[in-house]
């Protein structure tokens, strides 16, 4: 048997304003401050939607503690709680692409993974969405080299993983966890701001405490697998905690060569998205 969780569910949300690709019609600033992404701090569901939204992707999971804390694929309720991930990419006054990311999570980043907690986890882009993370971006300072900031060229074996096999299911030496969390090892190709805030407000109608993270990425970082101001293949973007409590993946498009086009890919990327976490979102009972 099994049993679908009872989550607030918004789809991947884009314009049919784009000119070729998912920039944003204002600029970003990484600096923690959510607002630059037209969200609110309003109680309300309302609240996570961009206003305006031309250029942004965005996808929400907004848990709480219903279903007794449980996530998916484990548990924890609203300190464990990943809730809505953002997404867009801009040219800035310096001539360079940027990819920016927007997180809003119930997790403390000062959580620390020592007596029962677990720390912050690093975003992994995964291009051509085929399980494998070429890269991670690092929200914590990881090793004596690798540093919070930096953009880094992985395989899936450079990544810690979680405490789960599969939904509810506890990962042991036999059944080891698939989820990623943070990066381990791997060969730095680039530099990124990430930066966090507390929201000082009611984000969503379900409360709890949360906060926003902020990713100023070079696209340069990401060599062939992005030409020019567009991405040459479609990728996905996750983030977790270091248990993988709760993992938030958004699915932008790749590269489309004309406005209409972008439209249309924008749309159907979205309902894929939509379609995709729902398949995902049951565990056996």
């Amino acid at each position: 048997m099994h049993m679908t969780l009872r989550k607030s569910l918004l789809p991947i949300a884009a314009s049919a304003a784009l000119m070729g690709f998912a920039s944003h019609a204002a600029p970003i600033t990484a600096d923690g401050n959510f607002a630059d992404w037209g969200i609110q701090a309003n109680g309300s569901t309302t609240g996570w939607t961009p206003t305006p939204n031309v250029g942004i992707l965005y996808i929400v999971e907004d848990q709480g503690n219903a279903n007794n804390g449980y996530l998916s694929p484990g548990w924890g309720g609203q300190a464990y709680d990943a809730e809505a991930l953002y997404l867009t990419w801009n040219k800035k006054a310096d001539g360079k692409t940027y990819l920016y990311l927007g997180l809003v999570t119930g997790h403390n980043p000062d959580t620390p993974s020592t007596g029962g907690g677990f720390g912050r986890g690093d975003f992994g882009i995964d291009f051509g969405r085929d399980g494998s993370f070429e890269f991670g971006v690092l929200t914590k300072n990881r090793s004596a080299t690798l540093k919070q900031g930096d953009v880094v060229n992985t395989t899936n074996a450079d990544w810690a993983t979680g405490l789960w096999s599969s939904p509810g299911v506890l990962a042991n030496a036999g059944n080891p966890s698939p989820y990623l969390t943070h990066v381990n090892s791997g060969i730095d190709v680039g530099d990124a701001i990430v930066t966090w805030q507390k929201i000082a407000g009611a984000m969503g109608a379900l409360g709890g405490d949360h906060w926003f993270y902020e990713a100023e990425i070079p696209v340069s970082a990401f060599g062939s697998y992005w030409v020019g101001d567009n991405p040459l293949k479609a990728f996905d973007v996750q983030w977790t905690m270091d248990c993988a409590n709760d993992i938030i993946t958004l699915d932008p498009p790749g590269m489309v060569p004309e406005p209409a086009s972008a439209a249309l890919v924008l749309l159907g990327a979205g309902l894929m998205a939509g379609q995709r976490r729902r398949k995902l979102k049951t565990t056996p009972s």
